[in-house]
């Protein structure tokens, strides 16, 4: 019988100890974030100014309904943007101009350029013909150091790519660059 009473006890103390333990976590001091639908309150703390955050409060809530109100007069289309007629490029403009004084062209340099023109194919931005005949001669060059074919190719591709638009026009302009290279400038 005594044994049974002191499992008894020793039952209640755990329970004790565990109902204790518990109730020693519930510290009113922590703070915890709302579950579910329940409307969340704030407080402030002493010291503060009410007045300052009701202010804020007011002011943010004419902040919301001036930008409502303008989001509703907003347009879903951009508007048309047209070149200006009267406007004229500075003379300084890298825009279709021959090349600079003091920079010739090779017969090669324009025989490259020329196949190029006749096969369709533009570097993007390249008014003066200048990237064109960098790749050109990037890929003479490449030839004479036995790059990897595969490198040039891809390469050449990344500078014609921006103008094309698929991967498979991008792929064949490079094709065609490399080809007026080596046929006219290597």
């Amino acid at each position: 019988m005594t044994a049974k009473y002191i499992r008894i006890a020793a039952a209640a103390g755990a329970l004790a100890v565990a109902v204790g333990a518990l109730t020693a976590c519930n510290d009113s001091s922590t703070a915890s974030a709302p579950i579910g639908t329940e409307p969340v309150t704030t407080t402030t703390m002493p010291g503060s100014d009410s007045s300052k955050s009701l202010k804020s409060s007011s002011a943010s809530a004419e902040a919301s309904k001036q930008a409502e109100a303008g989001a509703s007069k907003a347009t879903v289309s951009v508007p048309e943007t047209k070149p200006n007629a009267s406007t004229t490029p500075p003379d300084n403009f890298p825009g279709s101009k021959p090349p600079p004084p003091g920079v010739t062209l090779s017969a090669k340099d324009k025989a490259y350029l020329t196949d190029l023109k006749k096969q369709n194919v533009a570097f993007m931005g390249d008014d003066d013909n200048n990237v064109a005949l960098t790749m050109g001669h990037y890929v003479c060059e490449s030839k004479k150091q036995n790059a990897d074919p595969i490198v040039v190719k891809a390469y050449v591709r990344a500078a014609i790519g921006p103008m094309t638009k698929t991967d498979a026009e991008a792929t064949a302009k490079a094709d065609k660059v490399i080809n007026a290279a080596e046929k006219n400038l290597c």
